[in-house]
């Protein structure tokens, strides 16, 4: 495969950086009117260079420390850079500051060429700058690079140069192809019959035609209508790849540099996030707590307030996890780089004074001297992803977390999530509870349910002692459980675990049985020896306990009680009949039904032999049970007890 890298440039104004450009490639990347008459770089500006079968995209950006924000821009998506420094001039303001940027920005790869030298005819002029670029970059990812010199105007050491890119390329990682697709936007304009086009560097995933994307932060919506890479209609962009979209149903006067495009409703904007900064050595002093700042990430630039983990200041050269807090919002994921810059200009360097990377686009709302905030940010912003995982589903708690929200938070492609969550599934660490979309609890949330559940159970049971169930879903509530499906797994679990007994829609604990004192054991079996006796006629409720010489409240608990245990049936809201008496009943009226079809009230009553105010309820109860049926003034046997019957 045509293996395809960023190549930029970054060093101080006027040091040749364009003419490098141009003499390699034979593009002037310098395209602005104005760029041509003052003779600066303003814009970013692009090209393309092929050596044997790797291409690279060219970027190019401004030296002036005015359009540092644009350079950052640029810096951003580079995998090889070259620092640009002229023969005549050394190193200056914008060297440094560059170098930094680049540093910060985890740029690896690289190399410096001294051009110009065509201007130096003192060879031991050119050796002093060669040795003060050696010291420059001392302690920096290009001190063991390789220093050419070249003359752009000339043409010397240019193929030297394009060997050393030839031969360095192959060791330049290359972007992350199988995350969410994102292309930060350094360049708009309209294109002629087509419509808006926006430039930049995909920097992970893919884009094909046909795409549906959305511009983030603005939530606005459209489709990849086509793509080009260096000038050529593409299919397919992959990252690493300076791409040119043009976009459908997106008005041109809508989007800007600094929104980032990505596939529809894969990320979400951010106004805070945590992560890791290093301050720059040469800093004259320390940042306080709360220090307003610049941050610059991807292509856009947003003033920030800065909070540190670690003590109230962070002096130079040292390093803390941050929280940030943005005034307004951007598109970030974990491992995203950001440059830190201030209002003072530091004498030979630049107004940047440090960077980092995101660990957390969502961090968790806290105080951040919470021991328990570093630790997670120390799982996140570590290599071990399975770790990394289980945290962000053990912090959704009850309400779980879906594998598209745990892409948003991570940036993971759909595939890595799979086989992480995979590993921890069959581990144990996690359980599935939702199959579509998948959506995931923790095992220590459950266990943690399971004792909230266990515990509250107790407490009804205490509470009542005499009722042996509770219904099923008394705690789904309070226990704030959303999924029938959640709350179902959990009672089959506990169920499992010999914790709880589970029958239809009541629930009890496992252990727990009714234990009446011998006054209510006494009372219970007055209770059931009335019932009996009453056979079809027996008292309303609330004649009981003058008849019994009770306490009401123990009447009404003994009275649910031999519900649960099916020995009474409550009829209606207080007429109960013993169970066996009306199995009895239900037994003589079927025989009834079948022989002869239907029954009239007055056929009832002589079965029952009772009055029409124990009649009337008992027959509404059956034809509730869909054991009879009312049609006119008789009744039938329900059509899905005749069912039941044919069925054996």
């Amino acid at each position: 495969m045509n293996k395809q890298l960023i190549l930029g440039t970054a060093g101080h104004i006027d040091h040749g950086k364009s003419s490098l450009v141009r003499a390699l490639t034979g593009v002037d990347p310098d395209r602005l009117p104005e760029e041509k008459k003052r003779g600066i770089t303003i814009e970013l500006g692009f090209a393309k260079m092929q050596l044997g079968d790797m291409t690279f995209g060219i970027v190019d950006v401004p030296g002036h420390e005015r359009f540092v924000r644009t350079m950052v821009s640029g810096a951003t998506g580079i995998d090889l850079v070259i620092l640009v420094i002229a023969a005549d001039a050394g190193v200056m303001p914008q060297t440094r500051e560059h170098l930094d940027i680049c540093e910060l920005l985890g740029i690896r790869s690289g190399m410096t060429v001294i051009t110009k030298t065509d201007l130096i005819d003192d060879e031991d002029w050119l050796e002093l700058v060669k040795e003060d670029v050696a010291s420059t970059l001392e302690g920096t990812f290009l001190e063991e690079s390789p220093i050419i010199s070249v003359s752009s105007h000339t043409g010397q050491g240019l193929d030297e140069l394009k060997k050393t890119i030839q031969k360095m390329a192959p060791t330049v990682k290359t972007k992350e192809r199988r995350s969410l697709a994102r292309l930060p936007i350094d360049r708009v304009f309209e294109q002629k019959g087509f419509g808006p086009v926006i430039t930049g560097t995909l920097h992970s995933g893919t884009l094909q035609e046909g795409d549906q994307i959305a511009l983030l932060p603005d939530g606005l919506s459209g489709r990849v209508r086509g793509l080009q890479a260096h000038g050529e209609s593409i299919e397919k962009a992959v990252a690493g790849q300076r791409t040119a979209v043009n976009i459908q149903g997106i008005d041109l006067t809508d989007i800007h540099r600094g929104q980032v495009l990505i596939h529809s409703e894969q990320m979400e904007p951010t106004l805070e996030i945590d992560g890791f900064a290093r301050l720059l050595s040469h800093l004259p002093s320390p940042i306080k707590q709360r220090a307003s700042l610049l941050i610059h990430t991807g292509t856009v630039q947003i003033p920030c307030k800065i909070w540190l983990y670690d003590g109230d200041l962070l002096e130079p050269g040292e390093s803390s996890y941050v929280r940030i807090r943005l005034d307004k919002p951007t598109v970030l994921l974990p491992g995203d780089r950001f440059i830190l810059r201030g209002f003072q200009r530091f004498e030979g360097y630049g107004t940047t004074i440090g960077g980092g990377q995101v660990i957390d686009p969502k961090p968790l709302q806290a105080r951040l001297r919470n021991p328990y905030l570093r630790e997670r940010l120390e799982i996140l912003s570590g290599d071990d992803y399975q770790a990394a995982l289980s945290l962000l589903v053990n912090e959704s708690k009850v309400a779980g977390i879906t594998l598209e929200d745990l892409r948003k938070r991570t940036g993971f492609s759909k595939k890595i999530l799979e086989q992480v969550t995979s590993k921890l599934l069959s581990q144990g660490a996690i359980v599935r509870y939702e199959k579509e979309p998948p959506r995931y609890i923790h095992q220590e949330t459950l266990q943690d349910l399971a004792q909230q559940f266990t515990e509250r159970l107790g407490q009804y049971h205490k509470d009542f002692p005499m009722e042996e169930w509770t219904p099923r879903d008394s705690f789904r509530e309070v226990l704030s459980i959303q999924s029938n499906k959640l709350y179902t797994l959990l009672l089959q679990r506990m169920s499992k675990d010999n914790a709880i007994v589970v029958e239809q829609d009541r629930v009890r604990l496992f252990n727990h049985k009714v234990r009446l004192h011998a006054s209510q054991a006494e009372l219970e079996k007055s209770l059931r020896a009335l019932y009996k006796e009453a056979h079809l006629t027996p008292p309303r409720a609330r004649e009981l306990p003058e008849m019994l010489q009770s306490d009401t409240e123990d009447i009404t608990s003994l009275l649910s009680l031999l519900v649960e245990r099916g020995q009474l049936v409550r009829v209606v809201e207080d007429l109960y009949f013993d169970m066996e008496i009306l199995q009895g009943l239900k037994q003589e009226v079927e025989a009834f039904l079948l022989e002869k079809k239907e029954m009239s009230p007055q056929d009832f009553k002589q079965m029952t032999g009772a009055s029409r105010k124990f009649t009337i309820p008992v027959a509404e109860y059956l034809d509730k049970q869909h054991f009879t049926i009312r049609s006119g003034n008789v009744r039938k046997l329900h059509p899905k007890r005749l069912k039941q019957i044919e069925e054996g």
